[in-house]
């Protein structure tokens, strides 16, 4: 990681560039900040988008921090594969979400991967920035009346015309944007008047980030980039002109995601 390009970043919330150091949450090659206007808290450089693509894949860099984590915690990391149940009780289908808030039409999965995971009543397009991944995706999709775009997001939004989606879903992907502030304002143009956009992100209010610090299952160096707790989640939509309608409330502090709708309005 160390070899990787880096660009340096303002906060990704307000722009502003006076922050705070965080050692404890930081890694030896990247540095967490928190930014003293808006409280986001954040890694100060990225990586070149470019590095994201195939060096730096989402499911590389998933397989090895598995691995780094199974070997700093191996007995911690036993517990947690020998009781994967855990996670499905009472837990709600997420790719389902959107569903609350939209009936039917064309909905865009941004960050898609390598699969379509839309409900089969919406159009599926997705947006993909790692190769591989966006070209089995497009078959999927293309099967369903969709297609997929290999390309950053911001890109990839601009191929779509105003007003076109009626939903777009956010599944563990804005804490993975440089620009989130720019990406949810061209998703605002995309978006037809009354549209929706899922977002679920890692909670930086979980009570498990205090207790764990930098173990934190969160924590990701370098690809997760920012990290919004209810309130700069909330500043970050409602800046860009959407309603924020917190999803897991009754678990804002003790989910380790954060879950919500930004709507547009009708």
């Amino acid at each position: 990681m160390t070899n990787l390009q880096k660009v340096s970043r303002s906060c990704p919330n307000c722009a502003g560039v006076a922050v705070t150091p965080l050692p404890k949450y930081s890694h030896p090659d990247w540095n967490t900040v928190q930014c003293l206007p808006c409280q986001l808290v954040y890694l100060d450089k990225a990586p070149l988008y470019e590095s994201l693509s195939e060096d730096m894949a989402w499911s590389k860099q998933f397989a090895d921090e598995a691995k780094r984590r199974k070997q700093k915690e191996p007995w911690v990391s036993w517990l947690d594969q020998k009781t994967r149940w855990r996670l499905h009780i009472f837990r709600d289908d997420e790719w389902a979400y959107i569903a609350r808030k939209i009936s039917t039409g064309k909905v865009l999965d941004i960050g898609c991967g390598n699969q379509n995971r839309i409900p089969t009543q919406f159009t599926p397009y997705g947006i993909e920035i790692e190769k591989q991944s966006a070209e089995q995706a497009n078959v999927e999709m293309k099967k369903c009346g969709g297609h997929v775009i290999h390309a950053p997001a911001l890109t990839g939004l601009e191929s779509f015309e105003d007003h076109f989606f009626d939903g777009i879903i956010m599944r563990s992907y804005l804490e993975h944007e440089a620009n989130p502030r720019e990406v949810l304002q061209a998703c605002y143009n995309t978006l037809k008047p009354g549209g929706v956009i899922y977002v679920k992100v890692p909670n930086f209010d979980t009570i498990n980030r205090i207790v764990r610090g930098i173990n934190w299952c969160g924590f990701r160096f370098p690809d997760h980039l920012n990290y919004f707790g209810i309130r700069t989640m909330k500043q970050l939509a409602e800046a860009q002109n959407y309603q924020f309608l917190l999803v897991n409330n009754l678990t804002r502090f003790t989910n380790d995601n954060l879950h919500c709708f930004l709507q547009k309005p009708s």
